[in-house]
């Protein structure tokens, strides 16, 4: 049997005419539009009469027909009405059980009726019995199935009637089109003082016996009131942030075990970080993070400067898969494991360019990882590491030197730029201890109680990592990608030259004209090259054994700037200087002129770490150089200390 969805676009035939549904205005009437274009507007009650008369047909050939769903509902009780309302219910089946009881399922005659009813009254002690055409009213609605819920007093179906219909109400919605359902969103008043023209202009139209009234400000309101929300919000808001204000959670995401979704993104931190040679503020970081959802344990994490691009995605990929240990050795004060390792079956990302990037999704190919892009602007997709974005700032970040806040108004007078002392390599150090050794072992509301690291232990039961066999193999995969020629000098690649005798073997082997595919990444010390013949890949270094740690992002800039200054980019001294300045800068978030003046300004009255220094010259002692994540004086504080909790 086929059935109809009352939806947009619904065809229709009423009385010959051709009907198509076009919307619903804001009173909830159906808006339909003929073959001509003329329009039928008409209430649900009225649609849905015409329909059971057949006046209404729905047209078979349409795609909108389909199964209406159905919606299991319990009926109320008497719990669900006031008290008063409760206890008179119960009064009156007390009556009605009494007097059926004595007269055998039946009511008697009014003249014994009242006599029964009195002596009911008297011992109930009810001061106020009821009339026995009252009585009667009452048992021809608990007869039906003796529902005491029936006799209990309809003061629900009170109310004031609808002033606003007939032509006023029609002159009300034209009204609510043109002067409130606007992006400009004016005000009831404003519409209110539309209104009122419109009628005083009908009534200029009309005969003194058919003036219009014209109802108060506030019976406006009501009907306002009445409409529904969400079109209005549509109209006044915009339907993405009528759907984000409305948006209904009836779903929950399951994931059964470890390792099935990862979720990345990147933000902002509220934290300037400062060079650590010259002390200068260079900006606020970005950090990118990848999140198991299942366990809610930090995969890993990446903090830069450059903006978010392919190649921060593709680190942080690649130190989420690795185990973390060769990672945890170089930060000696993390008391804790990292167990956080192996290969994702699904990674959800969100929509930016980096995450649609050929040499991303050829890798995750590669590697057989899904990518499950969300819908735009839907960061609820990936709730789990938006979420951790607001712990990570309101538990660490807000709490360090140098915050700035997640707003002015937090922010108020306090003096970021000047508070400011902690180096990137720093950053990452903290951050490294607060996730390891705080928020993987504080329970989570999310896991029912249990901590994000006694989740992945026990889903390691379920499901083993898997793991890469060579870890150089994983690094060729999650490289950015490049067909370059090989000449006698080897390879050149954004200005560096790159060369072995396994390469130069290789080039001989494919000869003149030959291209190879190139796998590199930020670091300007190798790159991979493939053997076709082997069908392996070649890691083959930089001839500049300077050039080994540098970032390939900074040194282009660098030669950049040279050209700019009119100078020779084939120079190192001249990039190196160059590199070393756009560094100190970092051109992403360099400060305005009058800042810098107010931070030299500052330096001057103060020590490198930020004391004031004494009068005579001598610097107060300074304090312990290691950051402390609280917001107060470094120098009143112990260092940061943090038990490991037993799992």
């Amino acid at each position: 049997m086929l059935t109809f969805l009352l939806k947009q676009n619904l065809a229709v035939e009423m009385k010959g005419r051709h009907l198509v549904l076009t919307g619903r205005h804001m009173n909830r009437k159906l808006a339909f539009k003929d073959e001509f274009g003329e329009p039928v507007v008409m209430t649900e009650k009225e649609f849905y009469s015409a329909y059971e008369k057949k006046d209404i047909l729905v047209s078979e050939e349409q795609p909108l027909l389909g199964r209406v769903p159905s919606v299991r509902n319990a009926p109320p009780d008497l719990t669900c009405w006031p008290k008063a309302h409760t206890e008179e219910a119960l009064r009156r089946a007390a009556y009605l059980d009494e007097l059926l009881q004595e007269g055998n399922g039946v009511l008697p005659g009014n003249g014994k009726l009242m006599g029964l009813i009195q002596g009911i009254a008297t011992r109930r002690g009810d001061a106020k019995p009821p009339s026995p055409s009252t009585v009667r009213r009452w048992a021809r609605i608990y007869l039906r199935g003796k529902c005491t819920v029936r006799l209990v007093p309809a003061h629900t179906k009170k109310g004031r009637t609808h002033v606003l219909k007939g032509r006023l109400e029609e002159l009300l919605e034209e009204t609510l089109e043109t002067s409130f359902l606007r992006p400009e969103r004016p005000t009831v008043s404003h519409l209110y003082d539309a209104f009122v023209l419109r009628v005083a202009e009908e009534n200029t139209r009309l005969l003194p016996a058919d003036q219009l009234k014209l109802p108060s400000e506030m019976t406006v309101r009501r009907y306002i009131d009445r409409l529904d929300p969400y079109l209005v919000d549509c109209a006044r808001l915009g339907k993405y942030a009528a759907d984000k204000k409305h948006r209904d959670a009836t779903g929950k995401l399951l994931v059964k075990q470890i390792l099935d979704r990862w979720e990345i993104d990147h933000t902002l931190l509220d934290l300037l970080v400062v060079d650590p040679v010259t002390g200068k503020v260079i900006g606020r970081p970005y950090i990118t993070v990848v999140l198991d959802r299942r366990s809610r344990l930090v995969m890993s994490f990446l903090i830069h400067l450059a903006a978010p691009n392919t190649e921060s995605v593709l680190r942080v990929i690649e130190r989420a898969i690795r185990p973390k240990d060769a990672w945890l050795e170089k930060h000696p004060q993390v008391e804790n494991d990292w167990p956080a390792r192996g290969m994702p079956l699904v990674i959800v990302p969100d929509n930016a360019a980096e995450f649609h990037a050929s040499d991303l999704v050829l890798a995750f190919d590669e590697l057989g990882i899904e990518i499950l892009y969300p819908r735009s602007r839907g960061p609820q997709m990936k709730g789990a590491v938006e979420r951790f974005f607001r712990t990570l700032a309101v538990a660490l970040i807000h709490c360090l030197r140098g915050t700035t806040f997640s707003n002015s108004r937090e922010r108020g007078d306090y003096p970021a730029e000047e508070r400011a002392c902690l180096t990137l390599q720093e950053l990452e150090a903290l951050v490294m201890q607060w996730i390891v050794d705080v928020y993987h072992q504080k329970p989570h509301r999310g896991l029912y109680g249990k901590t994000p690291a006694e989740v992945w232990r026990a889903g390691e039961t379920e499901r083993t990592p898997r793991l890469p066999n060579d870890l150089d193999a994983l690094e060729a995969v999650l490289g950015l990608r490049h067909s370059a020629p090989v000449h006698h000098y080897g390879i050149e690649l954004d200005g560096q030259q790159y060369h072995s005798p396994e390469l130069g073997e290789l080039g001989r082997r494919l000869g003149p004209k030959a291209r190879v595919d190139v796998r590199y990444r930020d670091d300007l010390g190798y790159l991979w090259v493939r053997d076709p013949f082997r069908n392996t890949f070649l890691q083959v270094p930089n001839k500049d054994k300077e050039m080994v740690g540098m970032s390939r992002d900074i040194y282009k800039a660098a030669r950049a700037r040279v050209r700019e200054e009119k100078g020779d980019a084939n120079d190192q001294r001249q990039v190196r200087i160059a590199y070393a300045s756009i560094m100190t800068e970092a051109e992403a978030a360099r400060k305005s002129n009058k800042m810098r003046q107010r931070r030299f300004a500052t330096k001057t009255k103060t020590d490198p770490d930020g004391q004031p220094r004494s009068s005579q010259g001598t610097e107060v002692a300074a304090a312990s150089p290691l950051p402390i994540p609280i917001y107060e004086p470094p120098s009143e504080l112990p260092a940061m200390s943090i038990r490991p909790r037993s799992i």
